[in-house]
């Protein structure tokens, strides 16, 4: 499995921040390989079209598309080129900030599912975690641990700085999520977590995809209980270089367990 640093992914940093477009222009998306760019321009263009809801099928036809059409071409020079085409694409849009993250996010999980390459769109990423289970899953067991203890401060130390959690109702930036979980976590007086499963479906020292089930049960302040029974969802989680341990990129919650 090949690992690529964009360390010039700095517009991303500008986005997280909150940083108007004017101030982000300041920031450049890496180049693309100049052979490749050409061809894959016409494709990535086909993303803009898409819905949030159909993104993931296309961004998955696309990638699939241009390893296809470049066997022998070096597929870390492809999958920079095709995120790095993109992210021209999107820093100039009317997008919300944590609309192009969370596109970008997807992008490069098509191509980690087509090719098993990590594209750490971050300069705080660095291929230096153990793939062990324990330390992968490290992180997804202290974020239901945190739940059980109604420990918000240490559910939110389980997340990368350029997080996104999604579900079928919302796609939010970490910042944006802090404060909806105070208020989540402050409204109950206990929280059970009967069963997890969390398994892993791709792990290099760098990038790791973990797929679980949950249920659990939440007893508000008034008495009245709410029961979440086997849960679908999935983590992508992501090397910190600052400590060297897996934190939380992205989130998808609410699928299906089957």
């Amino acid at each position: 499995m090949r690992v690529f640093q964009l360390r010039d992914w700095l517009w991303v940093g500008a986005a997280v921040l909150g940083l108007s477009y004017r101030e982000a222009l300041a920031f450049e998306c890496p180049h693309p390989s100049e052979q490749l760019s050409q061809d894959v321009s016409e494709k990535v263009t086909t993303l803009s079209e898409t819905t949030q809801e159909s993104f993931q099928t296309k961004a998955g036809t696309v990638t699939h598309d241009v390893f296809e059409k470049y066997p022998h071409a070096d597929q870390v020079a492809i999958a920079t080129t095709l995120l790095s085409m993109y992210c021209q694409i999107l820093l100039p849009s009317n997008m919300s900030d944590a609309e192009k993250l969370d596109r970008l996010d997807r992008l490069e999980g098509a191509v980690t599912h087509e090719k098993g390459i990590s594209v750490p769109l971050d300069k705080s990423v660095r291929s230096e975690c153990s793939s062990s289970p324990a330390e992968v899953l490290r992180p997804v067991r202290a974020l239901f641990e945190a739940w059980e203890k109604l420990d918000v401060n240490e559910y939110l130390a389980q997340w990368g700085p350029n997080a996104i959690a999604r579900s079928k109702y919302y796609v939010r930036k970490v910042a944006d999520l802090g404060p909806r979980r105070r208020t989540d976590f402050a409204q109950y007086r206990a929280v059970s977590v009967v069963a997890i499963d969390p398994k892993i479906t791709f792990a290099d020292h760098t990038k790791a995809v973990v797929q679980n089930v949950y249920t659990m049960r939440f007893t508000r302040a008034d008495g009245k209980v709410i029961e979440e029974n086997k849960v679908g969802e999935s983590y992508v989680l992501e090397c910190s270089a600052q400590d060297r341990k897996w934190l939380i990129r992205e989130n998808n919650d609410y699928l299906s367990a089957d």
